[in-house]
């Protein structure tokens, strides 16, 4: 079935679709002409580059441009006594560069000098003599203060020169006390300086607004931030820098305003957490795109050590160029590469330790059997199972054999200062024609919770080759092998065990069994590998080759050809296990003895991508032009094989095939897709004032039945530099930028399984037909050929400004995302006995708004300090569901005109802790439980019928986080530096289920129900617990349970120092901490723990020192 669907799919996709056979015609042309131009071979600039000069009494200057464009080679003018406004007329036809240098300066007393694809040009000068010559050292910074790498610094008058270190220092010999230096570097103006007698000078260039423009990258190539009309936020890699986190999303963590990530688990691993981009655009897969070099990849196959920037595309203007994945926003991930210039080796360490952030406070066994005797009371129960004489037993720490000791079970279960180390080297340099970038590391992490570790080795290479002066060529290779380990009964399930456990069982009796251990219960065996172990493997590999061609003035091709495949290996071997029981040690008890089985699986993604851009720019007067256009292929495939077997002769064998043959039992299935696609962009600038964008993309999809496999999602925006205008000038001193920003655009969202659109069969069981058992199948899905896109429609205003030199920055942007048709099951008739089919028949909206602000200055020559600040809000709604109601007994619920995923339950009035309120609502309560009483909670009859019923249940909170934050603060003195990042949720509901909220029954208890529990021996107003009772109608769904979960956390703090050591560029030690304090009101629990959890592995906190080195 699943061939026949494929076959369909694809055949009609790609051989009876006209616009992708016009794509992949165009693409196969391109991808020849890419790769056939550099078999014309490689030329050196100056030699064998040659080019047509004509020009007629023009200035020198004109003519060094035109050769700028023409070649890869820039000038740098060395000294201020060549004039560059000289009238020269030249006619050279299929000349070298050497050649036309010859001529031009033939008689003029000019000289020239080669370094790399520099051409430095001085006027030639008689050398000083050997007896005048002096040393002079200095260092080149900017007004921050901060080094400027690179700069040339020429002596004027002379042929020396040199270039600054990774420190901004310098030095050179002068010819006499006359001499002038010369400094220089992109982006800032050129300053002359007169030495004098002077050793030592300190140089600070300043900015050159016009040429220092920060470029930021966007779908398919880059544009100038002051140009931008979409809402785009960048990350650099500084603020990623020396993190102790394993996964790019732990530190994006607070940086972005607009981005939430929702760290639920402290479990070793990559840990991505929850990442949405806006809100919530969806009720199917709402996680962003994520493009690594243009390549669609995880977040947890991201390095955060090997990333140079990220770019967070939030609104339709950015993201419309990926049409039908951006829905939910893009996450553009570009990776380090190398830069010119001589070796240079880096390694960042850092070793830490980690410990829960929160844990409960447990109750002893004297108040767990207090609280016992008080659930039996509240019962009407005579009889009683703890004596007064064993409490007292308790209390003096009687023999745990006897059941009369006291055991702190998360205690017992967590470790703290559980170590985790990571390495990274990189090796970096280059020359004018190739420079490269190796990066290898590892990672060892063992969890809180024991038996719970993470490995990782990592490799990346970057390369970009100069083949010729019109051909680039980009190749980046990465390499990542993990393995996670955990117990075969799970670590999150030992957790919840443990909120089970009874404080005055031990953890093993003097004999070595195990106590509370039927179920399996005993959160320690558990996880201290008795019940075997789970391990999980994954190999992901990615290839990148990315031909860049410039042939043309302003023309630019480049092809973008990606392959990433990822296997992912797991084995889980279920030990032949003993259980005990709850009776002391000595005595007899039930015991059940489990089967071993291991189990293996084995998934395989393979995902080939090729892009071919064509983009051109062009500036005539005040009018700037760009434009682009490109096609892009994509191919999917997943397949995954599971085998079982169970009776292993012992515990020791390794394979599967040891097992006994009868238990075998195996699975698998694979599923493949495509997505093809032609987009472009337009952009308009006049007079550095208006700005104009407009981006369509047309995708086609496997994943939809032919006549609704294709999509055209379009977007426009606008842009107004008020800052620019004339009128503005006299406010331009205080004020340097000042942009208005809006935007419109449709995105589409495919994130459905395949084959949605035609029905799907499956196993029915088998069935004996003349006594041989015969599987049978059985059709498991309605298909629905007419599904098609959703569709979001992004409404987005936006203001930039800039004050007091830059050193004030701020964005603001509001905006509105509608999303309709979305896709989803309907109710179906019971009778159906299948799966009812996929509809567009959704509609949600987000409206929310995004502000960042940051500072950044000086005081005096040593200090320097940054502030950082972002705040978003989102509203989200759900508009329409076509008849679809969720089921009244679920926690969470999708219900028109609330937010998706509502918490829904009944409300409250409070616990009924006197007299007069006991009088007042009994005979409405009893009727919805007779054992009612004094002590519970009382449900409000939102109806008004006398009855509580489900009628009465209704949204009682918001599952979605408002209000996100992130404040960064820093300085450097001297050698000095501090920052620190915190971060949080403004408004927030949280919600608890189960263990980690009801005491007794077959739970335990917590502190919080020993000191804040109604009792009716002692009736006091003000509990929070209602009265203890081994039932638990007191803890259905209510808004009584529903906590306050914002909170601020002190999520990263780090001090750090950096030697001046000759013959090293860098070492810097520093101290870091993640996580390390938390103001909240949420309960007990860490207030990023998931809406309706009753097990989960804790967060945690990591303290850690590392190094950075580099030379």
């Amino acid at each position: 079935m699943k061939k026949k669907c494929f076959y369909s799919g694809m055949t009609y996709l790609f051989c009876h679709s006209g616009a992708n056979l016009l794509l992949v015609r165009t693409q196969i042309l391109l991808f020849f002409f890419v790769f056939l131009l550099p078999l014309s071979g490689v030329a050196s600039p100056l030699q064998e580059i040659r080019i047509t000069i004509q020009q007629k009494n023009v200035p020198l200057s004109k003519v060094f441009k035109e050769i700028e464009e023409k070649t890869d080679c820039s000038f740098l003018i060395r000294n201020n006594d060549v004039n560059t406004n000289e009238k020269v007329s030249i006619d050279a036809k299929n000349k070298t560069v050497a050649e036309i240098l010859g001529i031009l300066f033939d008689g003029k007393g000019i000289k020239y000098e080669v370094n790399g694809k520099r051409i430095s040009v001085y006027k030639a000068v008689r050398q000083h003599t050997i007896g005048g010559k002096r040393k002079v050292t200095g260092q080149v910074t900017d007004n921050m203060e901060e080094a400027v790498i690179g700069a040339s610094v020429f002596v004027m008058g002379a042929s020396n020169g040199t270039i600054t270190d990774m420190n901004g220092h310098f030095s050179l010999e002068l010819p006499d006390d006359n001499a002038k230096l010369q400094v220089s570097y992109i982006g800032y103006k050129t300053q002359v300086i007169n030495v004098g007698n002077k050793s030592s000078v300190n140089i600070v260039l300043v900015e050159d607004s016009k040429a220092l423009e920060e470029v930021v990258v966007v779908g398919y190539g880059t544009q100038k931030k002051v140009n931008l009309t979409g809402a785009v936020e960048t990350v650099k890699s500084d603020r990623l820098a020396n993190k102790p986190v394993t996964s790019i999303a732990s530190a994006l963590t607070g940086e972005a305003a607009g981005v939430t990530v929702t760290q639920n688990s402290g479990q070793p691993g990559p840990n991505q957490g929850t990442v949405r981009v806006r809100g919530i655009g969806t009720w199917g897969d709402a996680s962003p795109l994520v493009l690594v070099d243009g390549v669609s990849m995880s977040l947890n196959d991201v390095i955060p050590s090997e990333v140079e920037s990220v770019s967070v595309l939030k609104d339709a203007a950015s993201a419309a160029i990926y049409g039908s994945r951006a829905a939910n926003g893009v996450i553009l991930i570009t990776t380090k590469k190398g830069k010119e210039g001589k070796l240079t080796f880096n390694y960042s360490g850092n070793v830490g330790f980690q410990f829960a952030t929160r844990v409960p406070e447990s109750v002893t066994s004297w108040q767990y059997a207090e609280l016992y005797n008080q659930m039996q009371y509240n019962e009407g129960k005579s009889s009683s199972l703890f004596p007064q004489d064993r409490i007292d037993r308790m209390k003096a720490g009687g023999d745990p054999d006897k059941l009369e000791g006291n055991t702190d079970w998360y205690d017992e279960l967590l470790r703290s200062g559980a170590p985790q180390h990571n390495h990274q080297l990189t090796v970096s340099g280059g020359s004018d024609k190739i420079t490269y970038m190796i990066s290898a590391g590892y990672s060892d992490q063992q969890g809180i919770i024991p038996s719970t570790d993470y490995e990782r080795y990592n490799l990346r290479v970057n390369t970009t080759s100069k083949l010729t002066s019109w051909l680039k060529l980009d190749v980046n290779m990465a390499y990542l092998n993990s393995t996670q380990e955990e117990s075969a009964a799970g670590a999150a399930e030992a957790y919840r065990r443990t909120m089970r456990a009874l404080p005055y069982l031990p953890v093993q009796f003097s004999d070595g069994t195990y106590s509370y251990d039927a179920a399996p219960s005993n959160p320690v065996r558990m996880v201290n590998g008795d019940y075997g172990m789970r391990r999980k493997n994954n190999d992901c590999m990615t290839l990148l080759i990315a031909p860049e061609i410039n042939i043309l003035d302003g023309l630019n091709i480049r092809g973008t050809f990606g392959y990433e495949s990822n296997i992912y290996k797991e084995k889980i071997f279920n030990k032949t296990v003993t259980y005990g029981s709850f009776e002391p040690a000595g005595q007899s008890g039930l015991t059940e003895v489990s089967r071993n089985k291991q189990t293996d699986r084995w998934d395989q993604y393979r995902n080939l991508t090729a892009n071919v851009t064509a983009s051109y720019e062009k500036t005539i007067g005040k009018h700037d032009f760009k434009v682009m256009a490109g096609g892009s292929l994509e191919t999917f495939k997943w397949a995954y094989t599971k085998a079982s077997r169970m009776d292993f002769p012992n515990d020791d064998f390794g394979e599967i095939n040891a097992g006994d043959a009868t238990t075998a039992a195996a699975e698998g299935n694979s599923t493949y897709s495509a997505l093809a696609s032609l987009f472009g962009r337009a952009n308009y600038v006049y007079a550095d004032r208006y700005l104009f964008e407009f981006t369509a993309r047309y995708d086609g999809s496997s994943k939809f039945a032919r006549g609704h496999r294709w999509g055209f999602f379009p977007s426009v925006s606008a842009g107004w530099r008020i800052s620019e205008e004339a009128f503005f000038e006299p406010l331009k001193k205080h004020v340097q930028n000042l942009k208005l920003r809006a935007s419109w655009g449709e995105l589409g969202n495919q994130r459905i399984n395949d084959y949605q659109f035609i029905s799907n069969v499956g196993n029915g069981g088998s069935y004996l037909f003349g006594g041989t058992p015969i599987i049978g199948y059985k059709e498991a899905l309605m298909g629905n050929e007419i599904i098609t896109w959703e569709s979001s429609r992004n409404l987005d205003f936006g203001i930039d400004f800039a004050l007091f030199d830059n050193r004030l920055q701020t964005t603001f942007d509001w905006y509105c995302r509608t999303t309709s048709d979305i896709l989803l099951n309907l109710e179906a008739p019971g009778a159906l006995g299948i799966k009812p089919a996929m509809e567009n028949a959704g509609k949600m909206e987000n409206k929310g708004w995004d502000l960042t602000v940051s500072w950044r200055s000086n005081i005096g020559k040593d200090f320097k300090y940054n502030i950082g600040f972002n705040l978003s809000d989102v509203k989200n709604k759900v508009i329409d569901l076509r008849g679809y109601k969720s089921s009244t007994t679920e926690l969470t619920a999708k219900i028109e005109g609330q937010p998706l995923n509502a918490i829904f339950g009944f409300e409250t009035l409070g616990i009924c802790d006197n007299r007069e309120l006991y009088d007042k609502y009994a005979p409405m309560m009893q009727k919805y439980n007779p054992k009612w009483g004094m002590g519970d909670i009382i449900i409000k009859d939102r109806t008004g019928e006398g009855v509580i019923n489900d009628e009465d249940r209704t949204v009682i909170g918001n599952s979605i986080p408002r209000f996100t934050f992130g404040l960064n603060l820093g300085f450097e003195y001297k050698g000095f530096d501090f920052s620190c990042f915190f971060q949080g949720v403004g408004k927030a509901d949280g919600y608890v289920t189960m263990e980690a909220i009801q005491p007794m029954g077959i739970n335990g208890a917590r502190k919080e129900h020993y000191k804040e529990s109604f009792n009716p021996q002692d009736p006091k107003p003000g509990a929070y617990f209602p009265r203890i009772l081994s039932s638990d109608y007191n803890y259905a769904y209510m808004s009584h349970w529903v906590q306050d979960a914002s909170y601020i956390r002190l999520k990263n703090l780090q001090i750090g120092y950096s030697f001046k050591i000759k013959g090293l560029n860098q070492l810097r030690v520093y101290a870091s901490g993640e996580n390390l304090f938390t103001a909240t009101k949420y309960r007990t629990w860490d207030p990023e723990t998931p809406v309706g959890a009753r097990g989960f592995y804790p967060n945690v906190a990591v303290y850690s020192m590392g190094v950075n080195l580099n030379f």
